[in-house]
């Protein structure tokens, strides 16, 4: 019986309502699909039926016995860290440039990273995902809320963010220390494939790096521009010059990274 490993963020899920409802609001019928993470293969025995092409990145070789259970001409396994593989090339080799939906329990201290390589590969289109209750709670929050950050920010200009289901921690095994949600993530098609040094993004993270601090401040420090340049932009705007980050919405943030950088 294979042991959970604590290195690698393993809690295995148990409960067959909530598995079915995952694959369910997935809509992956005849579509391609990524997991990352299959474990025991608790999801992965509803995706292989359902799917039109399936691969999988799992980090833990033991696991190979209890997943050759789901291989086929459809299905693939690589054993392999997902956030040091070349994905982009594996992706383009085996589902020849289509379309693919993303579906993983992602393990908590990688769930970040992970949601950022989602918005940088091209060929990945909608991601259902469980994680963490307060990653989460910042992937769908709302601005005006304390757990609205620059994540929250970035995320919803780039995705469509939608929450499935929250889901109690006795569901899995061992039973973690936090409840999870599962939120499903939709790429716009009308926005420009996440990139890292967008203006969008670097005014995003600057306005949020001291929470307690004003836009001026950040802004201005983060941006090596001068107060008067930015209390002027806020201005126009009409932000006065006690706003802070939280107080903006995706919206807001776009008009303020053109303002900046016209």
């Amino acid at each position: 019986m294979h042991q959970a490993k604590k290195r690698f963020g393993q809690n295995f899920l148990t409960d067959k309502n909530l598995l079915k409802k995952i694959v369910d609001s997935a809509n992956i019928k005849n579509k391609n699909v990524l997991e990352i993470g299959p474990g025991l293969g608790a999801l992965t025995q509803y995706l292989v039926l359902d799917a039109k092409k399936y691969l999988a990145y799992e980090i833990d070789y033991t696991l190979e016995d209890a997943l050759t259970t789901y291989e086929s001409e459809q299905t693939k396994f690589i054993f392999q860290d997902f956030l040091q593989s070349d994905v982009h090339e594996d992706l383009d080799a085996y589902f020849n440039g289509e379309t693919i939906h993303l579906i993983g329990n992602l393990p908590y201290y990688i769930t970040t990273p992970i949601i950022f390589k989602f918005l940088e590969l091209k060929q990945l289109k909608s991601a259902t995902i469980m994680v963490q209750k307060e990653v989460g709670e910042r992937m769908i929050s709302k601005n005006n809320l304390k757990s609205y950050n620059a994540f929250s920010a970035i995320l919803q200009h780039y995705t469509d963010v939608k929450l499935i289901t929250n889901v109690h921690k006795q569901m899995f095994k061992p039973v973690p220390k936090v409840d999870s949600m599962v939120i499903q993530l939709t790429k716009k098609d009308d926005i420009v494939l996440y990139d890292k040094t967008s203006d969008y993004v670097k005014v995003v993270k600057m306005s949020f790096t001291q929470k307690r601090k004003t836009l001026l401040n950040n802004l201005s420090t983060g941006l090596e521009k001068d107060k008067q340049e930015i209390l002027n932009v806020l201005k126009g705007l009409n932000f006065d010059e006690n706003t802070r980050a939280e107080s903006l919405s995706v919206v807001d943030f776009v008009k303020l990274a053109q303002a900046i950088y016209k």
